[in-house]
C-alpha cells in the first residue's frame, strides 16, 4: 500500500451509518413514509413543543439530544418502543422545558438563529459542566492558499484519473463487494452494555453509479440498505417491514457511494467550490466544500501529490444545528483497471466508529434490478 494513500485516524469525529440509531425513537410510527413538506405534529404523535418543524428534522434532533446528553431513547420515551410517544417518564416533561429554552435563548438573543443547542451547555453528559474543557481535541483547520489553485471540475478529473480513468470506469457496470464491519461500540449513561465491539459479515451491491444496497448479516437476519437514483429504503430484519429512506439518509447513502462513481458528485452536491487546503493525517490535500439540501456542509478532501479521495466530512442538519461525520478512505486497490478503497473508517458523535474491511470483490457479476426495489407488504417478509 503507497503510504500516501493512508489517511490517519485521528480522534473520534466522525459516524454516518449508525444502526442503532436507524431504528428511531418513534416506534411503530417509523414505518409509514412522511409526505414532502409535511410538519412534526401531522406525522407524530404527542407533540408538544417542535411543532412546526420538518417531519423529516424529528429523528436527527431526537439524535442530536441523545449525542449532547450521553443518552438513548428510553432516557426520556418509555422502554417499550410501541409507546414511546406516551408521557410515562417525568424527565421528558423536562427535556420540553430544555428544548422551549433554548428556543427561547436563540429568539430573543439571537434573532432566530441556532447558535444555542443542548450541547452548548450538556457537552456528553446529563448534567451540564461548570468546568472549562481542558485539552480538548482540535479539528481540521482549512488554510487559504496563495495564487491559483486548482478548479473543482480539475480536481474531480484527477480523482477519476487515479481511479483509472472514465473510460474504465464505464467499463465496470457492477461490483459486488464481501467483507466485514466492525462496530467499536460506545458508551453512554445509560446504555454501558452498548460499548461493546462487534464484526458482522457485511456484501455491499453496486450497479451503474446510482444504485447500491447494503446488506448487514446480523444474527437476527439481514439488515437491509438500499438507494436507487433519487429513492431509498432500509429494511432492519426479513420480517420488517421496508421503510423510505429520510432525505438525509439517502443523501447520506449517495455521498458515501462518489467514492466510486465520482461521476455522481455534482449530481449530489451544489455550490461547490475550492476552499483551501488541508492536512489528512500527514498527507496535503485540496479541499472541495459543497452541500445538500439537508446536508448543510460537505467537504471532499482529495490527495495533492495522487489525486484520489482521501476523506469526505459532512454535517447532517437537525432542528438545531448540526452533527459531524467523517469517512476516511484507505487502502485503494487495483481490480480489473480500475481502483477502489477495501477499507473505509466512518467517524462520529457519541464516541463510536465503524471500520469496512473488503476481502473479496467481483466486477461485472450479474445483479438484478429487483434487489434495488422496495418490498411491497406482501414481502416483507421475504
Amino acid at each position: 500500500m503507497n503510504p500516501k494513500l493512508k489517511p490517519a485516524l485521528f480522534g473520534v469525529a466522525g459516524f454516518a451509518l449508525v444502526l442503532a440509531l436507524a431504528i428511531g425513537w418513534v416506534g411503530s410510527q417509523s414505518a409509514a413514509a412522511q409526505a414532502p413538506g409535511q410538519k412534526a405534529e401531522q406525522f407524530y404523535k404527542n407533540v408538544k413543543v417542535l411543532g412546526g418543524m420538518d417531519a423529516n428534522l424529528m429523528q436527527p434532533t431526537m439524535q442530536l439530544m441523545e449525542i449532547a446528553l450521553g443518552v438513548h431513547c428510553v432516557y426520556c420515551h418509555d422502554d417499550n418502543n410501541q409507546r414511546r410517544d406516551l408521557d410515562t417518564k417525568p424527565v421528558k416533561q423536562v427535556a420540553r422545558q430544555m428544548l422551549q429554552m433554548v428556543a427561547d435563548i436563540n429568539r430573543t438573543q439571537f434573532g432566530g438563529r441556532n447558535v444555542v443547542t443542548c450541547f452548548t451547555c450538556h457537552r456528553g453528559s446529563t448534567k451540564p459542566d461548570t468546568l472549562l474543557p481542558y485539552n480538548g481535541e482540535e479539528g481540521r483547520v482549512t488554510r487559504t492558499v496563495p495564487g491559483p489553485t486548482p478548479t473543482v471540475d480539475q480536481l474531480i478529473d484527477r480523482h477519476i484519473a487515479a481511479l483509472g480513468g472514465a473510460e474504465n470506469l464505464a467499463k465496470v457496470a457492477t461490483r459486488v463487494l464481501k467483507g466485514t464491519l466492525t462496530n467499536y461500540g460506545h458508551l453512554d449513561q445509560v446504555h454501558q452494555e452498548r460499548a461493546y465491539t462487534t464484526r458482522t459479515p457485511i456484501e455491499l451491491y453496486y450497479k451503474g453509479g446510482d444504485k447500491r444496497q447494503v446488506v448487514t448479516k446480523n444474527i437476527g437476519g439481514d439488515n437491509l440498505a438500499t438507494f436507487s437514483g433519487t429513492s431509498g429504503w432500509n429494511k432492519a430484519t426479513p420480517a420488517a417491514a421496508a421503510v423510505d429512506m429520510r432525505t438525509d439518509q439517502l443523501e447520506v447513502a449517495r455521498l458515501e457511494s462518489i467514492v466510486v462513481a465520482p461521476g455522481q458528485i455534482k449530481q449530489l452536491l451544489t455550490d461547490l467550490r475550492v476552499v483551501g487546503e488541508e492536512k489528512v493525517g500527514e498527507n496535503s490535500t485540496w479541499v472541495v466544500s459543497g452541500k445538500a439540501r439537508m446536508l448543510p456542509v460537505v467537504k471532499l478532501y482529495f490527495d495533492k501529490e495522487s489525486g484520489i479521495l482521501l476523506s469526505t466530512l459532512y454535517e447532517q442538519q437537525s432542528n438545531f444545528c448540526c452533527h459531524v461525520f467523517r469517512i476516511d478512505y484507505d487502502d485503494y486497490w487495483p481490480m480489473n483497471g480500475v481502483r477502489m478503497p477495501s477499507r473505509w473508517t466512518i467517524n462520529g458523535p457519541r464516541e463510536a466508529i465503524l471500520v469496512y474491511e473488503i476481502s473479496d470483490v467481483q466486477v461485472n457479476t450479474p445483479v438484478e434490478d429487483s434487489r434495488f426495489v422496495k418490498p411491497g407488504p406482501s414481502t416483507a417478509a421475504r
